[in-house]
């Protein structure tokens, strides 16, 4: 009898053993497979929790995470990295064999905050470095999947985006789980595997929405938090673009003609900026992009040459964005090309036969908390007022790839402003187009705690274009507070002057070349 109980009592403990690991969350440790620089610590591990919280032994994600050691380790609440997109994987190389961190230059850009504390990097759920992984389509790591693809047609890209929601049906995964809350909630979740008690939160683009989702859900466990490139939940990003996009351009033609040397070189800016995207609507530009795949020729219609004029703004080189269109007006390619190369590497889009986006994550929190909240016939309207500046705007698949994707509205509460009274810094740049610098306003305008810095002549994620910002960036972590006043410049006007500099630097053009 004995015996029996000894039995039962060590299959009770087993049993007990065996449910506690298999708890979620919890914290598994991995091999890291990143390269850090000598002197340089890294810890690896996986963050398993529950694909549906409200069914905690149903199916799991498993996330991956990387901690950046500090190198003394006086601050027990570390920063947290919340990356944009949706489905930015800042742990998975861009190029098969690269170190993601090294491409993304982690080690130097944290070392400042890693004096003192640890930096995690998290991976979103259902994008890279998660499990599962939404993603339709292999990414543009190498040449062969750049060039699969370049070749996708358009009925193909519907059919591949069928097939893969349906695989997510037969497979039972829960899209309706893949949503900003439930990314908040993982916050909060590795916060506990890892025991802490407090954290900073630092997000860039949707990272910000990311970061304010857990401000709201988890006041408690955030120190402070630092915003940079503000994407508040109040606002919907698909509702306004013409306006927008009109707005950075208009600021740019009043910069450049309150500038001697800029409006002398540029004069009647706007008129030529709308003629070269018209006239590029009309005949595309035709010229061959230098790539690391090799030489690809590209058409830029209006649509595709206005991503690039906008992705100069977007990368803080909104000064050379007269340069560019004056040159062009004279057959000189040169600046466009070099920047139509820079896009095509880093998000593609001009090769591709048409519009494209086969990131699942990025398509399930887009139609969950955007697509369905647009008013279609203002939208349209906008489009239809918006002449050259709409170009972009027309370029959305949301329409299409919504029904398809089959989601849940987002709640009605999920839209309103967070209002959390956690110590924040919120950083835009003057010509930043995806998330334009009155969205910082307004989001800070709802946080009693904060303070909204613009960079006047910066684009989308100051915070690696200005020295400026990631100083603020790094003392706000350090001693949150608000009110402290700036210790260096935010107001500094576009360049134009050394636009020049860098334009006359350029190598001549093939005609231009002496014998």
């Amino acid at each position: 009898m004995i015996s029996c109980l000894r039995v039962l009592l060590v299959a009770l403990l087993l049993a007990l053993l065996a449910d506690g690991a298999l708890a979620m969350p919890r914290l598994e440790r991995d091999r890291c497979v990143f390269r850090p620089p000598r002197g340089d610590k890294l810890e690896c591990y996986t963050l398993v929790v529950a694909e549906n919280r409200a069914s905690p032994k149903g199916q799991e994600v498993r996330l991956k995470v990387a901690v950046l050691k500090a190198k003394r380790p006086l601050a027990a609440d570390p920063v947290i990295y919340l990356a944009g997109g949706p489905g930015d994987s800042p742990l998975v190389a861009s190029t098969a064999g690269a170190d993601p961190l090294a491409e993304g230059d982690w080690w130097n850009d944290t070392t400042v905050i890693r004096r003192r504390r640890d930096v995690i990097i998290l991976s979103q759920r259902g994008a890279g470095g998660s499990t599962p992984n939404l993603d339709c389509f292999e990414a543009r790591t190498s040449e062969p999947a750049r060039a699969r693809r370049r070749a996708v047609t358009e009925p193909q890209e519907r059919e591949i985006l069928l097939r893969c929601r349906a695989d997510f049906d037969k497979r039972k995964i829960d899209l309706a789980m893949y949503s900003t809350p439930a990314l908040a909630d993982d916050v909060a979740d590795l916060a506990k595997a890892m025991q802490l008690s407090k954290v900073n939160l630092y997000g860039i683009s949707y990272g910000t929405r990311w970061a304010l989702e857990t401000m709201r859900r988890h006041p408690g466990i955030v120190r402070s938090a630092v915003l940079d490139g503000v994407y508040p939940p109040q606002i919907n990003g698909e509702q306004n673009e013409p306006e927008i996009v009109r707005t950075v351009f208009e600021q740019l033609y009043a910069e450049c003609a309150s500038d001697k040397l800029c409006r002398e070189r540029n004069p009647d800016l706007a008129a030529n900026v709308r003629a070269v995207l018209a006239q590029a609507d009309r005949t595309p530009l035709q010229m061959t992009l230098a790539l690391e795949d090799g030489p690809q020729v590209v058409k830029l219609d209006g649509a595709k040459l206005l991503l690039v004029l906008l992705h100069m703004m977007r990368q803080g080189e909104a000064a050379l964005v007269p340069e560019a269109v004056t040159a062009l007006k004279r057959g000189d390619r040169r600046l466009v090309k070099q920047f139509a190369e820079d896009l095509e590497e880093d998000d593609g889009g001009l090769l591709e036969t048409n519009a494209q986006q086969f990131g699942g994550l990025f398509n399930t929190i887009e139609c969950r908390e955007t697509w369905a909240g647009v008013d279609q016939g203002a939208r349209e309207r906008a489009i239809q007022a918006g002449g050259v500046y709409s170009l972009s705007a027309q370029l959305s698949k949301l329409a299409a790839f919504c029904p398809v994707w089959r989601v849940p509205v987002a709640t009605a509460a999920e839209r309103q402003p967070v209002t959390a009274s956690v110590p924040t810094l919120l950083m835009s740049g003057g010509y930043d187009w995806l998330t334009p610098a009155n969205w910082g306003r307004d989001a800070a305008k709802n946080l009693p705690e904060s303070r909204h810095v613009l960079f006047r002549a910066q684009g989308h994620g100051v915070s690696s274009q200005d020295e400026c910002a990631a100083r603020l960036r790094d003392e706000f972590i350090d001693a949150p507070d608000p009110r402290w006043p700036l210790p260096c410049r935010a107001d500094a006007p576009p360049d134009f002057a050394g636009a020049v500099e860098r334009v006359k630097a350029l190598p001549a053009r093939e005609g231009d070349r002496k014998e």
